[in-house]
């Protein structure tokens, strides 16, 4: 069989933030600030508009090289534009000011996963997931299972994603990177299960968990299961790569 992975790089940013956007600062701050600057920064990235946030965030750095939620931000935004390189240099400066953001390594981490740094990319992840004041140690397992699968490594990815459940049994990526896994080694039925058990403790449904559970429903032979989330997939596909994707599964099961 063909073995399959993912590097959904802007899901391991998500993982890399505690599971959610960066957040601007709460209160008032004084237009032109360093803070204020840097908080315009993060609205900016959480829309979208990267160039808007770079703008800000690297002026809110000229104003206070240290200012850690910029520094951060400003790694994200170059994570999202893929330019890495600038991504590690900007996250390696924010270890250097606070070395106990545990994101940044788990950030790191994602990065060095990413470009298939396989030993770089398993020593930040577990320096984050290990830390004990690390308030959710449960995004670096998940990454570390992202990391073994990329490399083929399931019985180690299945590991780790027990390791996040411990901690948090209602994180929905562990149970779909759980799926991914054991969809690799076989074990469909048992895959479509964690398939499943992600997108219930989702509010709304994911594109990428639907796919996963479609694929599965359909090596098991459960056609109408296949086609539905599919369809379901359909409406929550975000570009026109997406709906081709889809597409073309939809008319493999139906031998178009």
């Amino acid at each position: 069989m063909k073995k399959k992975y993912f590097c959904l790089l802007l899901m391991a940013a998500f993982l890399a933030c505690g599971g959610g956007k960066p957040r601007a600062v709460p209160g008032q701050m004084q237009p032109g600030s360093a803070e204020y600057l840097a908080n315009e920064g993060v609205r900016h990235l959480n829309d979208g508009r990267l160039d808007l946030a770079e703008k800000s965030l690297l002026e809110a750095l000229q104003k206070k090289p240290q200012l850690v939620s910029a520094l951060h931000a400003l790694g994200l935004v170059y994570v999202y534009r893929r330019d890495f390189v600038k991504a590690i240099d900007t996250i390696n400066r924010l270890i250097l000011v606070s070395p106990r953001f545990y994101d940044a390594y788990n950030l790191l981490g994602t990065i060095y996963t990413e470009q298939g740094n396989y030993q770089q990319a398993k020593e930040k992840l577990l320096l984050a997931a290990n830390a004990e004041e690390y308030l959710t140690p449960e995004n670096a397992f998940a990454n570390l299972a992202v990391l073994e699968i990329k490399f083929e490594k399931y019985d180690a990815a299945l590991r780790y994603v027990e390791k996040g459940l411990l901690l948090n049994r209602r994180f929905a990526p562990l149970y779909n990177l759980k799926g991914m896994a054991l969809e690799n080694l076989n074990e469909f039925a048992q895959a479509l299960e964690n398939y499943e058990k992600a997108q219930a403790l989702l509010n709304h449904p994911d594109f990428a968990y639907l796919i996963n559970s479609a694929r599965v429903a359909a090596k098991l032979g459960d056609k109408k299961k296949a086609l539905n989330n599919l369809e379901l997939a359909m409406g929550n596909a975000q570009d026109p790569a997406q709906k081709a994707e889809i597409m073309k599964m939809i008319r493999q099961l139906d031998g178009g």
